[in-house]
C-alpha cells in the first residue's frame, strides 16, 4: 500500500525538529529541579496518530475495484489512457 500525504509527514517531522523541549529540560536540570519524563502530543500529532490508526484497520486491496477492473479487462471494455498513466507517475513523490 502506498500512502502519500506530504503535509502530514512534514508536520510530524517538524515535531522532531523542535529543540525547544530539550532546552527547557536542560534549564530545569541546571536549576536542580527534578521532573518525570512526559510526552505531550500536539493536536496535530494526535490527529496524525488517529489517521494512522484508521489506515491500519483498512484493507490494503479494494477487492471490489479489482474485480470490476478484471471484468472490464476480460470483456475488452477496459481502456487505459497512456497520458493519464504518465501524469499519475509524474505526480508520485518518492
Amino acid at each position: 500500500m502506498y500512502v502519500s500525504n506530504n503535509s502530514a509527514l512534514q508536520s510530524l517531522a517538524s515535531l522532531y525538529a523542535n529543540d525547544h523541549v530539550k532546552s527547557v529540560k536542560k534549564a530545569q536540570q541546571a536549576e536542580g529541579t527534578s521532573f518525570k519524563d512526559e510526552l505531550v502530543l500536539s493536536q496535530e500529532a494526535q490527529s496524525f496518530s488517529d489517521m494512522l490508526s484508521e489506515l491500519k484497520t483498512m484493507d490494503e486491496v479494494r477487492q471490489d475495484k479489482v474485480a470490476e477492473l478484471g471484468q472490464q479487462m476480460d470483456s475488452g471494455r477496459y481502456r487505459a489512457d497512456a497520458g493519464d498513466i504518465a501524469d499519475s507517475i509524474l505526480k508520485m513523490q518518492f
